[in-house]
């Protein structure tokens, strides 16, 4: 990308780069962008692929972005398909992140589980040395 960059004349000020599915709305790299764009610190971004920066709504962030004089450029135009496939990628796009967030919820709720039975064992072990209990710690 930075290669493409100067080869196209540009100054990279920044590379940002994310794991974040063009799906996902809670992007610190597209807020980067949007801040950027704000304090006028940037007249182009460039993108390998439109869906890199959203799998939908691009044209909608390109709108955006050029209000704030910001131009967005694309190095790799849309690979020719038709719309039955364009449908079938943005199914599975779609698919891959609600299965994403279903999997995270349950690492989270699997973490708060191991959390609270660390506690209670911390608990158990402070009462069999005599130590106060936290939940009685500073009650008189």
């Amino acid at each position: 990308m930075l290669e493409a960059a100067r080869m196209r004349g540009y100054d990279v000020i920044t590379a940002i780069t994310e794991q974040a599915s063009g799906l996902n709305e809670e992007r610190r790299g597209l807020r980067r962008i949007f801040r950027l764009a704000q304090e006028g610190r940037v007249d182009v971004v460039l993108v390998e692929y439109k869906d890199r920066l959203a799998r939908f709504g691009f044209a909608y962030i390109e709108e955006a972005l050029a209000a704030y004089g910001v131009r967005v450029d694309v190095l790799n135009g849309p690979v020719a398909t038709d719309a039955a496939q364009e449908l079938v990628q943005d199914m599975l796009a779609i698919v891959a992140v609600f299965a994403a967030r279903l999997y995270g919820a349950r690492s989270l709720k699997k973490f708060r589980r191991k959390v609270k039975t660390a506690m209670k064992e911390v608990e158990a072990l402070e009462m069999d040395e005599g130590l106060p209990h936290r939940s009685s710690e500073g009650a008189s």
